[in-house]
């Protein structure tokens, strides 16, 4: 083989040589790529397998039924959380308001649940629930006029005594003072001693019996009115409550502030605030708590983001309660880990699905590995046929350079 002619042979060798090295870099890159996504799938897999789900046991109680209770368990959502509040609650400021509340929604929560944030802002899923009134609990004072009513009432801003229609009569039930009246409402057993119309003029009370029948009674003597005369004369003015001594009727009252604005602060939450201008009530409006989160390939997390911020700390949960006294609602904090109606375990339902997926996956990548892997193999014994016919070739050529080296010598 002459010189030019191994140059020749040697530039398409070494050529050749660079191509099958430069495929093997390609085909090693790709199995990295695969072995990167084999990772993934194993990352997504143990999240699918170790995710959580918090469930929340509501006591719901029919809407047209105080008696009719069902229990059910729930995915715990904001919408559950808070669903049905303002039916045991009737004041509309309670600090939260039902979510997708329907006239004719058949059950409601009996539990009072709401969020609030480490500042003690109330969080609301829109702006909407925002209330526009507020109650204030106030002390009132309790006078018995003439008539033998006590009246509750408050004082406005001249000192004057405003009566807040709540009304009671004192009506002994036991000892020597123990009237006939007293004695009548001890022993049945099928009235309502609330909210009895009564006629202050004559200081007589209406009560309405089980079966439709009345009965009257002088509410200041306690005797009953037997009198036909005197019961026609009979026409309710007011309505009172009777109670066994002035000691149970509230000293204090809610008071509704309709009068409030509603500003928005520089950090984004709400203020509720008087015409003095005391702020009553903070908000945080958090629309992902409605609509969920959407993250870059599209997905939703809606019914989990609650969980999430729960879990997190970003919100704390507070629960109601309603005072007899004053009706007042009253919200205590407490942990949602150790509340009993409120459980969080591991999620098992997807976990059959998400096996399978791991395993096709998995068994894909690893046929594209091995079809690469065997590529690489054929590239390999090639390149290793090329090096030694080189390693031939560049043998030639030194004998060539040597041999015309030794013809001019």
């Amino acid at each position: 083989m002459g010189l030019s002619a191994s140059q020749g042979r040697m530039l398409l060798l070494t050529a050749r040589k660079s191509d099958l090295e430069y495929r093997a870099q390609q085909i090693s890159q790709k199995r990295l790529v695969l072995a990167q996504q084999l990772e993934e799938i194993a990352v997504e897999y143990e999240d699918a397998t170790s995710n959580r789900q918090m469930k929340i046991s509501l006591a719901l109680a029919a809407t047209n039924s105080d008696n009719d209770t069902v229990n059910r368990t729930a995915n715990l959502t904001y919408a559950t959380l808070i669903s049905g509040t303002l039916n045991q609650f009737s004041s509309d400021d309670s600090g939260i308001q039902a979510y997708d509340r329907t006239a004719n929604q058949e059950y409601a929560s009996t539990t009072a649940y709401r969020l609030v944030d480490a500042y003690g802002a109330i969080v609301v899923s829109s702006e909407d629930e925002i209330p526009g009134t507020i109650s204030k609990i106030s002390n009132v004072p309790t006078t018995q006029d003439d008539d033998g009513v006590y009246r509750v009432g408050s004082k406005s801003s001249d000192g004057q005594k405003e009566n807040t229609g709540d009304n009671y009569i004192v009506v002994p039930k036991d000892g020597s003072t123990q009237t006939a009246l007293g004695t009548f409402l001890e022993s049945s057993k099928d009235i309502v001693t609330k909210n009895l119309n009564i006629d202050t003029e004559h200081q007589m009370v209406e009560i309405v019996k089980g079966d439709g029948s009345k009965v009257y009674y002088n509410y200041k003597t306690g005797k009953e009115i037997t009198d036909e005369n005197k019961k026609n004369e009979f026409e309710s003015s007011e309505t009172a409550t009777i109670v066994n001594d002035s000691s149970s009727i509230p000293s204090s009252t809610l008071k509704t502030i309709t009068n409030v604005n509603k500003v928005e602060g520089s950090d984004g939450k709400f203020s509720l605030v008087d015409a003095n201008g005391v702020v009553l009530r903070r908000y945080v409006v958090d629309n992902t708590l409605k609509y969920g989160s959407t993250d870059i390939n599209g997905t939703t997390d809606g019914p989990n983001y609650l969980q999430d911020c729960l879990r997190n700390g970003k919100y704390l949960l507070e629960k109601g309660s309603l005072d007899a006294e004053t009706k007042e609602v009253k919200w205590n904090s407490l942990s949602w880990d150790t509340t009993a109606n409120i459980s969080d375990s591991y999620y098992t339902e997807d976990d059959d699905k998400a096996k399978a997926k791991y395993d096709r996956l998995q068994t894909q990548i690893q046929n594209q590995d091995k079809k690469l892997e065997l590529e690489l193999d054929n590239i390999e014994t090639q390149r290793s046929a090329v090096t030694t016919e080189v390693e031939s070739v560049q043998k030639v050529i030194d004998d060539n350079i040597e041999s015309s080296f030794k013809t001019f010598a």
